[in-house]
């Protein structure tokens, strides 16, 4: 009888004419043979109840068979199939519920069994799911096949069926041959690239155990390379004891410039109706062929105001896990003072997404020009002063990201703490002056009160978080934080605070004008993807700021809202946004958005 449902399966799929109709009020009832009633209330099945036509009961039925196995009735089937009217009456024999008497490991390593959490003791006098075994036999293949044992084979042994429904087995593993990596092998006639520099950054090393994972994420890895993108999907070639990759290639253009412009309204200090920002970046990668990069960007933030920055680096020295880096900006602040800053690190690569930086950082403040009349008059410093600061520190990066340049889930933190020394230099142009109304007064004694060396140190922290939310596979929420503080003996000057606002942190203020000491600011965006670069996204902006500067500590809750597209063209990237902030508790200005337009070109 249990050969029944087989037969009227075989007779139904080659004999079409007898369900040449379909009837849309077919019902199925399931009817339990004697003894097993009991048993199926327990299991509790959920099922379809109408079918159009014949064909999709009998695959709902092996559905449900499929079920039962899973939930120890082995030998479960059903016995016939009784036409009644529109009804359908499926006889089902359940048999009985199997149990496992002991699975014991036959000769897998030890070592496998504890990285997957497997232990004896849960597989004593309990139900035997099918699917746990399944997922036993899953998590054992893969890492094996992650951890040099690509054709392993995983089963059971000495199988033993007792009367009372019991199950005893041994879990055996043919691991068969031990293979590591070799090397790779790069196709592509115009990629000009390191083969121990793509070695490094794939996570493939030679002489360690053959990873499976780590082949199948070569794609994605390579995607996020700016200068090389993948034509073919990557084959692996088994030679004896030794795995070669093969990596078909081709060159991306990866150089890039990048111009924003910023539209501002309403500048307070030059009365013009608009203030208008630039900001243009050049970048460029991979010119040596080791994925070294170069990164120059000039801004013009504010009315006589400017800032250059030059950045390098160059990862995998001499195809170590070793890198370099530098970096160096110059700022200037109208006619105040000008800024040299340098950065000068090594770095040392976990993997690509992971590094840690040890870094020697040095900042020097030059005054141009001083407000003599005030300082005669009140007989006070200015708020900016002549400063040396030398600092060492360290930088911790990582980075879990689907796709780094445009996520969809996933996050990243970066960490920097330094400490070290400040100096204040007397300023010549201070030290001179004289007061018409007190001779004899030395202004050099302004400074007299102050600690000219003092110990300094700075955190900073960011991090951020990409949910994917409704709809599936196009919506995007995006959490952030980013914090920095500057904590010293003494007051921190103008000259030593962060600068931020505008349109690369905190939108909707002016270009780098709330100067703080310590900040804390938290967004939250909404991304709707419409490509693999471009997106639609709202967004707000919001934390707390401090400013501990001379003689004056004051505190903020700043807030800024808008929302901006980016999209991609053949000819680049472009991007607006339209912001708005409110700042010191005013009310905010809906006649003053902050609109910026941004464009980058690779080549």
């Amino acid at each position: 009888m249990k050969l029944l449902v087989t037969t009227i399966l075989i007779i139904l799929t080659s004999c079409p004419f007898l369900i040449a109709q379909e009837d849309p009020t077919l019902t199925l009832e399931i009817r339990i043979k004697q003894g097993s009633a009991e048993q199926w209330e327990r299991v509790a099945v959920d099922f379809r109840k109408e079918f159009p036509n014949e064909q999709l009961i009998i695959k709902e039925l092996s559905k449900i068979r499929i079920e039962l196995v899973g939930k120890s009735y082995l030998g479960a089937s059903f016995d016939e199939i009784i036409p009644k009217g529109k009804k359908r009456i499926a006889v089902l024999d359940l048999g009985p519920s199997y149990k496992w008497a002991k699975l014991k490991n036959g000769n897998v390593d030890q070592n496998f069994l504890e990285k997957i959490g497997f232990r004896e003791k849960l597989f004593e006098n309990r139900p035997i799911h099918y699917s746990e075994l399944q997922e036993i036999q899953k998590k054992l293949l893969e890492h094996a096949e992650n951890n040099g044992y690509p054709f392993a084979i995983v089963g059971l042994d000495s199988l033993n069926i007792k009367k009372d429904g019991s199950i005893s087995a041994r879990l055996m593993m043919d691991k068969k041959q031990y293979i590591t990596f070799k090397d790779i092998e790069i196709f592509g006639e115009d990629v000009k690239i390191s083969p121990s520099y793509l070695m490094r950054y794939l996570g493939i090393k030679p002489g360690e155990p053959y990873s499976n994972k780590t082949v199948l994420e070569i794609p994605k890895r390579i995607r996020e390379l700016a200068f090389l993108r993948e034509v073919k999907t990557p084959l692996v070639s088994f030679r004896g004891k030794a795995a070669i990759v093969n990596l078909f290639l081709r060159k991306k253009n990866a150089s890039k410039f990048d111009f924003l412009v910023g539209v501002l309204p309403r500048d307070a200090q030059t009365g013009s109706r608009l203030l208008i920002t630039v900001d243009g970046m050049f970048s460029t990668q991979n010119l040596l062929g080791a994925g070294e990069r170069l990164h120059v960007e000039f801004r013009q933030l504010q009315p006589g105001t400017q800032r250059l920055d030059l950045n390098f680096g160059y990862p995998y020295l001499l195809g170590l896990p070793f890198g370099v880096e530098g970096d160096f900006e110059l700022y200037k602040r109208d006619s105040s003072y000008l800024d040299l800053e340098y950065d000068a690190g090594i770095s040392y690569s976990f993997s690509a997404r992971n590094s840690i930086t040890a870094f020697w950082h040095g900042k020097l403040t030059n005054l141009i020009s001083v407000n003599e009349t005030q300082i005669v008059n009140l007989k006070k410093l200015p708020t900016t002063l002549d400063t040396r600061f030398t600092d060492f520190g360290l930088k911790y990066n990582y980075e879990n990201l689907d796709y780094r340049f445009n996520p969809r889930k996933g996050w990243r933190l970066e960490t920097r703490a330094s400490a070290g020394f400040k100096k204040i230099i007397v300023n010549n142009q201070i030290e001179e002056l004289e007061d018409p109304a007190d001779p004899t007064f030395n202004f050099k004694t302004l400074y007299d009160s102050l600690d000219l060396r003092t110990f300094q140190y700075q955190i900073e922290n960011k991090i951020g978080v990409y949910i994917p939310v409704f709809p599936k596979d196009r919506g995007v929420v995006h959490i952030a934080n980013r914090t920095g503080s500057i904590v010293s003996q003494g007051p921190v000057y103008v000259n030593e605070q962060y600068r931020i606002g505008g349109n690369k942190f905190f939108r909707g203020f002016d270009e780098e004008s709330i100067l703080n000491s310590t900040h804390s600011i938290f967004t939250f965006e909404y991304r709707f993807l419409l490509g693999t670069n471009s997106f639609i996204y709202l967004f707000g902006d919001t934390g707390f700021i401090q400013s501990k500067a001379p003689e004056q500590t004051t505190n903020d809750w700043p807030i800024g809202f808008g929302a901006g597209m980016t999209f991609e063209t053949k000819i680049g990237l472009f991007g607006i946004s339209y912001a708005y902030g409110r700042q010191n508790g005013n009310p905010i200005d809906f006649r003053a958005a902050k609109i910026h337009f941004g464009y980058v070109n690779y080549f």
